[in-house]
């Protein structure tokens, strides 16, 4: 667990570790050179699981998660952050799975959020695709949850997270996992996710839009496909919710995914099948989005090759 000013919630994230139901395990706490009184917090912690490392200066969440691993003993890793809520038995389910599949090597959860004074809201990442589609979705956006995840330590990179990458650093290594280790979400809401303005998601969007196009640039790499900025700000219209306006940027995107059905299918990147899946459903959720647009919409969804290859 990295920790930099979040003693508001500090306590509340460790509690939830140390009362797991599952209790063979060393919480390793990495602080990074807090100034707000997380030290105190951590100070007021009696339990002989817990290890504290501290940081000389402030070096970034890439430093502190990484030299948290190089420390970490267990055969299973899980990441955590400091202002999350684990369920009492998210550890011996996830554990108690990976122990009884030893096929799957990494697992996660489905995710409820909750605000900054712990209320739950309406919204819930219910993460419910088979094991075979996720390396596509991947290509897409993050289908994992920092705070969700058990994975086996052998499967973590040897180099650990990789620099550079320090607001989407999870979805970088989750996506090296996940080329060649069988992952999954545990379909149960074991973690509640902390939604609030200083969280690392909501506070730069435009830091976290650059990030993206780091990770999408590797991603679209693979594929022989070399992304300029007008591609990279196609994928990033796809990977959101908002509403499409118009048929010009509707027609942007449907080129642009036949265009990584077609690299895919010279590459082999991914499984066809499942790619075709995972991009019809990216397609249909952009023409839903647009459906403002007109009966247009429509007659380019249903006659679009994206949606015909998926059918095949």
């Amino acid at each position: 667990m990295p920790v930099y000013n979040s003693a508001k919630y500090l306590a509340e994230a460790i509690d939830s570790l140390l009362s797991q139901t599952f209790t063979d395990f060393e919480l390793i706490i990495v602080d990074d050179a807090s100034t707000d009184g997380s030290t105190q917090v951590l100070n007021s912690f009696n339990d002989d699981r817990i290890k504290v490392l501290t940081n000389d200066q402030n070096k970034g969440i890439v430093f502190s998660r990484n030299r948290g691993l190089d420390k970490a003993r267990g055969n299973f890793i899980a990441q955590f952050d400091s202002d999350d809520i684990a369920l009492p038995k998210k550890f011996e389910k996830q554990i108690s799975f990976l122990k009884k599949h030893p096929d799957f090597d990494m697992v996660g959860s489905w995710v409820r959020m909750i605000d900054s004074e712990g209320k739950l809201l309406n919204k819930k990442w219910k993460l419910p695709a088979k094991p075979a589609l996720i390396p596509s979705i991947m290509l897409f956006r993050n289908y994992f949850v920092q705070s969700n995840i058990v994975a086996r330590k052998e499967v973590i990179p040897t180099k650990g997270y990789k620099q550079g990458y320090d607001v989407v650093e999870d979805y970088k290594m989750w996506i090296e996992i996940a080329k060649n280790h069988k992952v999954w979400n545990l379909p149960e809401y074991l973690v509640n996710y902390r939604v609030h303005g200083s969280s690392a998601t909501n506070s730069d969007t435009t830091r976290l839009d650059q990030q993206y196009k780091l990770v999408f640039a590797d991603l679209f790499r693979d594929l022989n496909i070399e992304l300029n900025e007008d591609s990279l700000q196609t994928h990033l219209i796809i990977k959101r919710s908002d509403p499409i306006n118009n048929n010009k940027t509707l027609n942007r995107i449907e080129k642009h995914l036949k265009l990584i059905l077609s690299q895919n299918k010279k590459t082999h990147t991914y499984n066809e099948k499942a790619l075709a899946k995972v991009v019809f459903n990216r397609w249909m959720k952009c023409c839903f989005r647009a459906r403002h647009a007109g009966l247009k919409t429509a007659v380019t969804f249903f006659t679009s090759p994206v949606s015909l290859k998926a059918f095949g």
